[in-house]
């Protein structure tokens, strides 16, 4: 099992600032399709492209980014070059380009396409790179770090195939567009994202649920992921039809590998506690399975509605899920341990479950869950799509709610801490 070491963790401040922002993003693209429950008829519809990209670029990729700025440093023990008030600005420019984007395809807009083209590759390529620097200095990094690189390439690779479809949407190139689509989404969803989830699972499920580590053959497995993306693309492009379906069915094993490989370890965890991380943890492996095999049955099957299913499912299920799961560990955490680290005078602080508190978590979790449920089968039964996005925006408000709170507690607190002499009783409470 990967060793870990607190003391890296650097200030949360910046973390902060991107979950926040990100959860909103994410309740945004839910309010627009509360707006045009129809969008979900099908995938080309424009606001439904508007909401994706709202929701993966400004909702997954601030938390996502956020995380890591944490994870890096402590689980791999690798420094990240410190940006002081840039890493705000990216912030920033992350949010606009998303918000630009995401009207640039309601209106059909060519300067709107050009102009979040900018910011968009301006912000993801900076923050890419700084990984990359990060995870690749080192000489013989371990294998969480390595895993870690390839969601970077990962992330490479889905930018530079936006770059091609923002080339086709402002100067008109000849390219495959359907090709291309289909695989800047794959190569976001399975690449990017799906190795992130899996690079913080190999870690956080053997050490939160205190069970067995992943086998190696886990991580040779998720090598190939990155192959079967190289292979799919460019056998797409040359339209070689059976070596994309080996792609694709690679990506699906994948998939389900992963959440029979993690429900094995949550159950058998020896924690013996069975409360909001627990269930949401199992909750991620059903919807990885799941998506592993809707998305093969998208493949292969002539419906569409089962690619829009699919993209609902990886997005705002395995994708959002994941992030509500991690959030409510990684924020307490944070703040506990900040905390602690200014308790010169030894006071009795909250406990982790505390400071969000943990029936909240099961609620919010709960609505979140049954909203993508509804959404999945909204592909199919349009009339569900409204009380779904409703829900998801009521649940992802829910979850700013609580995060804020929180992180205004912590706020409030530590100048407290760091004011109170060394020497105090220990029996005082904050």
């Amino acid at each position: 099992m990967t060793m870990v070491s607190t003391e890296a963790s650097p200030a949360p401040d910046i973390t902060f600032a991107h979950m926040l922002a990100g959860v909103a993003g994410m309740i945004a693209a839910a309010l627009l399709l509360v707006w045009q429950p129809d969008a979900l008829l099908t995938r080309w519809h424009p606001a439904t492209l508007a909401a994706v990209h709202l929701f993966a670029l400004g909702g997954l990729m601030p938390v996502m980014l956020g995380a890591l700025f944490q994870f890096v440093p402590v689980a791999c023990g690798l420094s990240l070059p410190r940006w002081g008030r840039l890493d705000g600005w990216i912030l920033v420019v992350l949010m606009l380009g998303s918000l630009t984007l995401a009207g640039s395809f309601l209106q059909g807009s060519t300067l709107g396409f050009g102009l979040a083209g900018v910011l968009l590759l301006g912000s993801l390529l900076s923050v890419g790179a700084r990984l990359a620097w990060a995870l690749g200095r080192q000489a013989g990094p371990g294998e969480l770090a390595r895993t870690l690189l390839r969601s970077v390439l990962a992330l490479a690779g889905t930018v530079s195939l936006a770059s091609l479809l923002l080339g086709i949407l402002i100067r008109g190139w000849q390219l495959p567009l359907l090709a291309i689509v289909d695989w800047h989404a794959l190569w976001g969803i399975a690449g990017w994202m799906g190795g992130l989830i899996a690079s913080v699972a190999s870690m956080v499920v053997p050490m939160f649920h205190v069970t067995d580590a992943y086998p190696r053959r886990w991580f040779w497995l998720s090598r190939l992921v990155l192959m079967a993306l190289l292979l799919g693309t460019f056998a797409s492009w040359l339209a070689w039809g059976w070596l994309v379906s080996v792609a694709v069915c690679v990506l699906a094993v994948a998939a389900v590998s992963f959440g029979i490989l993690t429900v094995r370890r949550v159950h058998a965890s020896k924690r013996g506690e069975h409360d909001a991380f627990h269930w949401g943890w199992l909750g991620v492996t059903v919807l990885a399975v799941a998506m592993g095999g809707i998305g093969a049955l998208a493949h292969f099957s002539p419906d569409a509605r089962w690619g829009v299913a699919f993209g609902i499912l990886a997005l705002a299920g395995l994708g959002g899920g994941t992030v509500s799961v991690m959030v409510y560990r990684i924020v307490p955490f944070l703040i506990w341990l900040h905390w602690q680290r200014v308790n010169k005078a030894r006071i009795r602080l909250p406990m982790l479950h505390q400071i969000v508190p943990e029936r909240w978590q099961g609620v919010q979790l709960s609505v979140e869950g049954l909203s993508v449920l509804l959404l999945c089968a909204g592909a199919f039964f349009p009339a569900l799509v409204l009380p779904a996005a409703c829900g998801m925006a009521l649940g992802k408000l829910g979850q700013w709610i609580l995060l804020a709170r929180a992180m205004r507690d912590y706020a409030q607190r530590l100048p407290v801490l760091k004011a109170l002499p060394p020497r105090v009783a220990a029996s005082v409470r904050l």
